[in-house]
């Protein structure tokens, strides 16, 4: 396949299935898919690394210069679909080469607290894949999460919210040590972080039934919310809960 025509392929999502065939039999042709990775087009960039990650294992030395390449795109993705490609190939590599990927996780949350509001949110995504496929890689973070949770700004409220709903999905261990600051912010001053504090707590008993009879009692705790928003979400969450209830 010549450059041209795979450049077409990979821009328009077809053949993808034959180049993953030719990627996966032939060094050669996958550093030629390796080079899109810096394409102008971001949905070639897209493919590329779809076709990368479909390959079982990659040539020694090709996981640590991927990374590296990975945590270059991810900075300067200014596609969504780009950029949860990228984290969703964080989050596959933290599971088959959780030791290379732990090597960028500072490099990654430190752009996260002082990047600029577009590095933070594709950082938080890289994050977000990371701690649902492989939560032990980020022991250090969760001191920061909790920091956050506590922070003057509501943004970091949110993310920590988020990072903490992916916790969730791997168990009570991981989010049980945040659930006093949780429900602390039941009664946050900003409607949306109470109402997304509700919606986590919510995702959280759902995943974990032990959890449901403390979390149904505080939502309880806090019908009389003064914004009809945040009574919307508990009113849904608590016959959600309830329904379900075991």
């Amino acid at each position: 396949m010549e450059e041209a025509e795979l450049r077409e392929a990979l821009a328009s999502g077809e053949k993808l299935d034959e180049i993953i065939v030719k990627a996966s039999v032939s060094r050669e042709f996958l550093e030629k898919v390796v080079t899109f990775l810096d394409d102008d087009l971001w949905i070639a960039q897209k493919n590329a690394l779809k076709v990368i990650m479909a390959v079982q294992e990659l040539p020694p030395g090709f996981y640590d210069a991927l990374i590296n390449k990975l945590v270059a795109m991810i900075l300067k993705s200014e596609a969504v679909p780009l950029t949860q490609e990228i984290a969703r190939a964080f989050g596959e590599l933290s599971v088959r080469h959780p030791e290379k990927v732990s090597k960028a996780i500072p490099v990654i949350f430190a752009n996260y607290r002082i990047g600029d509001p577009k590095v933070k949110v594709n950082m938080a995504y890289v994050l977000e894949e990371i701690m649902r496929a492989n939560p032990k890689l980020l022991g250090n973070v969760f001191r920061d999460i909790s920091y956050m949770l506590c922070s003057k700004e509501s943004a970091d409220k949110l993310t920590a919210l988020n990072f903490i709903s992916a916790l969730g999905e791997n168990g009570l261990r991981y989010v049980t040590p945040f659930l006093p600051k949780i429900f602390m912010l039941l009664h946050d001053g900003d409607e949306v972080v109470r109402a997304s504090t509700v919606e986590v707590l919510v995702q959280m008993a759902s995943v974990n039934p032990k959890l449901k009879k403390i979390i149904i009692s505080k939502l309880e705790e806090s019908q009389d919310d003064r914004s009809p928003l945040v009574k919307r979400k508990i009113e849904e969450g608590l016959l959600t809960l309830r329904l379900y209830r075991e």
